[in-house]
Formats: structure tokens, C-alpha cells, sequence
């Protein structure tokens, strides 16, 4: 039998590896770099957006108890600038979950990426806005030819620009921040890598090292990050101790604020004058004509407010209005609150006409 002598091994799958490892290296290389960059400008992203969020926990307003300019907006001024000095010191480590200002590193340093110089600057918005809304007095006091639109001869309509919410509610608009940071390309990231003119593979450089500045909106332009995200402000939530206390009603006393109340009360009567009082007199001339006279001002402003501890009812006679208790209680609010009051005798007479 004849034997047949083997080839002396040639190194083919060497060869192949060491080809495959150059272009797996440089995938690699450029990978890790490319992952980098996409991550990391996302806390600047983040940066920008924390204060927006922040201010809306801040006070944009309160209401006094005073008869004329009861919005107080003196407090929004500050928001921006509160906002922007706390997202700087919670970012200038790039994360928020806890910070120590003025100390630590100030940069990020990857593989071969570093972000570093992380700034948020916030400002006041008139941009975004929501307005009252303004025009004349809507003319519902008496029909026209069948067209509510035309106001009667004579009527008070005020102007274009006028409000009920004058004195109450001011359009302060909101606030906006932006964020940017400068990323750089470490010296870790290999320029050269096998080149033809080195005596290797590659016709091209392998990376370019550059600095770049990052932007939380957009790319910058002119070197400047203009880009920002914005927030409205302000959404007159009835939290706050001077307008959620009770505010007794006081039939017998028009125009006379509650005590515990007086905050709501003077908003309330403010829309309610502003829009001349009631609309009409129909009630009024109805019971003069029959009765001889109008038991109440229906231009005077009555106010009830009753909370949760006393069910919604008004259940308590103001002093001075002993018969008023046959009366009570008077539902107020909420929900599923429906009382049987007992009514007092009419006399037996159309309005309480005497003598009938």
C-alpha cells in the first residue's frame, strides 16, 4: 500500500482571522465611539427639562383679600431664575439623582468620548401665553329684533380690550430653559489605524477628533444653542388657606365679604360686577308687579360656600335672620348632596302680598 504524503499546513485560517480582526477592531472602535456620542448628550436633554417640571411647584400667584388688584403675580419674576440656579447645581455632574454643588467632577469621561460644561439657562416666556378673554360685555339684557349680538340702545358694552377677569387673573405667561455642553474626542480614539501609507490596508483615516457643543433642542447654530423647551405657568388651583376656608351666605347683607373668605369672595364679586351685576330684571319687575315690590337687589352679590366638613350644606342662620333657619339647609356644592328643607309658611299669599 502505497502512502500518500500530506501538505505541510499553508496558516489560511490565520490569515483569514488576522484580515477579519482588522475590520472587526475598527467596527468596534467606532462603535463604542458612535454609542457614546448618542448617549450622552441625552442628560442635557434631560438638564433642560428638570427645571420646567420643578416650576411648576413654585407659587406663580396668590389672592389677597382686597377689593382691587386681588391677583398677586409678584412671586413669578424670581421662577426662572430659582429654576435655573437649582438645575445647575443637581447637573453640573450630568446627573440629577444627586449632586454636589461647587465639588466633584464636573465631566464625563467615556471610553472615548468626554461631555464637560454642562450649563441650563432659564428665562421668562411671553410666548407662551393664554390670555384672557377680552371683548365687550356680551349684551344679554334684552332681546333685539330676536338677536342676542346687538346690545340694546344705550347699553354699557365697555371695550374690545376689557376682561371680567381684570384684577383677578393677569397673563404672565410661562417660562422656557435651554441646556447645552461641549463633547470632545478623547486621544484614546486612534486616529491611524493600518493605513496604505504606512504600509497597511486602509486608504482613509480611521477617526477625526473633534469638539462639538451639544444642545438639549436642535443643533447650534452659530455656536450658540438656541433651541429650548417651554412651560405655561400658573392654573389658579384654589390650594391655599386664604381661599378655601368657608364663606357663610348672608341674605340680609349684599356686598359685605365673608370673614373667613374674604380672598374668593372679593375675585367672585369682582367677574360679577364686571359684568354689570345680574343680567336683567326680569325677577325684579316680575315680583314688583304683582307684590308691589322686590325683596332683594338683583344686582346686590350673594356669596355660599360650604366644604366637605359641613357636607356642602349651609346649615348655620347668620345673625339677625332667625326666621331664615325654617329655610335651611341650602345645598351649596358637591355631589349627591339633596336636602329636604323645610319651607316656612308663604301666608298663603302670591309673594307674600298682604292682606290678599
Amino acid at each position: 500500500m502505497k502512502r500518500t504524503a500530506r501538505k505541510a499546513p499553508r496558516g489560511q485560517s490565520i490569515v483569514e482571522l488576522a484580515l477579519a480582526l482588522l475590520l472587526f477592531i475598527s467596527v468596534v472602535m467606532l462603535g463604542i465611539h458612535f454609542a457614546e456620542v448618542g448617549y450622552l448628550p441625552i442628560k442635557v436633554h434631560e438638564a433642560a427639562v428638570s427645571p420646567l417640571w420643578d416650576s411648576t411647584a413654585l407659587r406663580v400667584h396668590r389672592m389677597r383679600g382686597s377689593k382691587t388688584n386681588i391677583g398677586d403675580f409678584s412671586t413669578f419674576p424670581a421662577i426662572p431664575t430659582s429654576v435655573e440656579a437649582n438645575a445647575n447645581g443637581r447637573y453640573h455632574d450630568f446627573d440629577g439623582r444627586s449632586s454636589t454643588p461647587g465639588n466633584g467632577d464636573t465631566a464625563v469621561t467615556q471610553v472615548f468620548t468626554r461631555i464637560q460644561d454642562l450649563i441650563v439657562r432659564c428665562e421668562r416666556q411671553d410666548e407662551v401665553e393664554f390670555d384672557l378673554v377680552r371683548g365687550r360685555r356680551p349684551a344679554l339684557y334684552e332681546a333685539v329684533d330676536g338677536d342676542f349680538a346687538q346690545p340694546p340702545s344705550g347699553a354699557e358694552t365697555g371695550n374690545d380690550t376689557d376682561s371680567v377677569l381684570t384684577d383677578v387673573y393677569e397673563n404672565m405667561g410661562g417660562i422656557s430653559c435651554r441646556a447645552e455642553a461641549r463633547l470632545d474626542t478623547l486621544p484614546s480614539l486612534p486616529r491611524h489605524f493600518l493605513e496604505q501609507q504606512n504600509g497597511g490596508f486602509f486608504d482613509t483615516p480611521l477617526a477625526t477628533r473633534f469638539t462639538m457643543k451639544v444642545c438639549a433642542v436642535g443643533r447650534a447654530k452659530d455656536g450658540e444653542c438656541k433651541g429650548r423647551y417651554g412651560i405655561l405657568l400658573g392654573d389658579w388651583a384654589f390650594a391655599d388657606r386664604e381661599v378655601s376656608e368657608h364663606c357663610p351666605l348672608q341674605p340680609e347683607r349684599p356686598d359685605e365679604p365673608c370673614g373667613e373668605n374674604r380672598a374668593f369672595y372679593y375675585a367672585a364679586m369682582s367677574v360679577f360686577d364686571r359684568n354689570l351685576g345680574s343680567v336683567g330684571k326680569a325677577g325684579s319687575e316680575f315680583a314688583e308687579e304683582f307684590a308691589g315690590f322686590s325683596p332683594i337687589d338683583e344686582d346686590g352679590f350673594f356669596m355660599s360656600y360650604r366644604g366637605e366638613e359641613d357636607g356642602y350644606i349651609e346649615n348655620k342662620t347668620p345673625e339677625g335672620e332667625a326666621l331664615d333657619m325654617r329655610d335651611r339647609p341650602y345645598n351649596t356644592g358637591g355631589v349627591n348632596h339633596e336636602p329636604d328643607p323645610e319651607r316656612r309658611d308663604s301666608n298663603t299669599c302670591f309673594l307674600g302680598i298682604p292682606g290678599c
